[in-house]
């Protein structure tokens, strides 16, 4: 064998390993790479799981406060409203009043007496309870909270209350609940 064989040989041995070598690097780097993304995935899914469990944790802790706070919201409704109704005296049925003494007839060439100013005046009814507004207000405004409509509020406050215009307090009622 001749050196310039011999060297050909070393050259060809030391590329077939070089080559063997970078083979089983590139076959442990690709396996490395697999390894990662599956650690990362497995990561990821644990992450997502956390997650979703945490939320859901929240979202039946908020749900728990929202039930209590209607609960506490339908007490104090009832509690007012009891209240109100304790408030406000109940209606006493008014004594009929006396049927008006018919006018005479003016005589002709007589002209009719002004009233003397000592005369009785009519009578004022006194303005509604303030209480009785302030438990429709709350009843509406409960009402409001849990979603219903307008109508829906005016029908429940006509059950509750009787009848009354309360176009202004719905309104206002509803505009404050959609904030």
């Amino acid at each position: 064998m001749s050196a310039g064989q011999h060297a050909d040989d070393l050259a060809d041995k030391a590329a077939e390993t070089v080559r063997r070598v970078v083979a089983d690097a590139e076959g442990r780097a690709a396996e490395i790479l697999r390894e990662a993304e599956a650690k990362a995935a497995s990561v990821r899914e644990q992450a997502e799981a956390d997650a979703s469990r945490t939320r859901e944790r929240a979202e039946a802790d908020a749900r728990g406060q929202i039930e209590a706070a209607k609960r506490a919201l339908d007490e104090l409704g009832g509690t007012l409203v009891a209240a109100a109704t304790e408030a406000i005296p109940k209606a006493e049925t008014p004594e009929p009043e006396p049927a008006p003494e018919p006018q005479p007839e003016p005589q002709p060439g007589t002209e009719p007496q002004p009233e003397t100013p000592g005369s009785p005046e009519t009578p004022v009814s006194p303005p509604a309870a303030n209480g009785t507004n302030a438990a429709e207000r709350l009843v509406a405004m409960k009402l409001a909270v849990e979603g219903r409509d307008p109508a829906a509020i005016e029908a429940e406050l006509f059950q509750k209350f009787g009848p009354g215009d309360r176009s202004e307090l719905l309104r206002e009622v509803v505009s404050r609940a959609d904030r």
